[in-house]
C-alpha cells in the first residue's frame, strides 16, 4: 500500500498561524491609517511574514484587507426572525449606521475609493458583501409579498436601492451625518408611502 504524498509547504498549523497573524496585522495597522497608506511591506513586517507568502493568497492589497473585514469587522446585520418587515429595514438600517461610523466605515471607504481604479476589486467586493447583504433583504421583501404584506408589484431592489443605497451614498460624501433618526426616518418615509398606496 502507498502512502499519500504530501505537497511541500508549511504544516497546515504553521499556514493557519501565519493567516492569523496576516490579519491581525492588518486589523491593527488600520486602527492608525488608511487604507490608501496602508502597504504590503508594513503588512509582512508587522506580521513576521515574508511578502511572497502575502502574494501566494491574495493577489494585493486590497484583497488582504477585503479578506480581513470578511473575516474580522463585518458587522452582524441579521434582525431577529419574529420582526415585522419594516421593523427588520429598520433593525439593519440602524446597524449599518452604528456599523459605518466605526471601523468598518472607514476601511469600506477606503476599499469603495481603491475600487474606482479596479473593476476587479469592485466586482470582489460587491460578491463578497455587497450582494449577500442585499440577497437577505430582497428575500425578505418578497416573502412578505407571498404572505400579502407588501405591494406584489413593487421590486425588491428598488427599495433596498431607497434605503441601503442613500446610507452607503452618505457615507461616501459626507453630506449628512449617518445617525439613527436619519436611519429611521428614510425607513419610515419610504413605507408610510407604502402604506398609503
Amino acid at each position: 500500500m502507498t502512502q499519500a504524498l504530501r505537497r511541500p509547504g508549511r504544516p497546515p498549523s504553521a499556514a493557519a498561524s501565519a493567516h492569523d497573524a496576516i490579519m491581525a496585522a492588518v486589523h491593527d495597522l488600520l486602527q492608525v491609517q488608511s487604507v490608501q497608506e496602508l502597504t504590503i511591506e508594513a503588512i509582512a513586517r508587522r506580521a513576521g511574514v515574508g511578502k511572497p507568502t502575502l502574494y501566494k493568497w491574495w493577489g494585493s492589497k486590497a484583497d488582504i484587507v477585503l479578506a480581513m473585514v470578511k473575516e474580522r469587522v463585518e458587522p452582524a446585520l441579521d434582525p431577529p426572525t419574529d420582526l415585522s418587515l419594516e421593523a427588520s429595514v429598520h433593525f439593519k438600517a440602524r446597524r449599518l449606521v452604528d456599523a459605518f461610523n466605526g471601523f468598518f466605515g472607514r476601511v469600506m471607504t477606503g476599499l469603495i475609493a481603491e475600487a474606482q481604479h479596479d473593476a476587479d476589486l469592485r466586482d470582489r467586493i460587491k460578491e463578497a458583501y455587497i450582494l449577500p447583504r442585499r440577497a437577505g433583504t430582497v428575500a425578505d421583501i418578497r416573502k412578505a409579498q407571498t404572505d400579502g404584506t407588501f405591494p406584489p408589484e413593487l421590486d425588491p431592489e428598488i427599495l433596498v436601492d431607497q434605503i441601503f443605497g442613500s446610507l452607503y451614498f452618505h457615507l461616501l460624501t459626507g453630506v449628512r451625518p449617518l445617525t439613527h433618526a436619519y436611519a429611521d426616518e428614510l425607513v419610515e418615509t419610504v413605507f408610510s408611502r407604502l402604506r398609503h398606496r
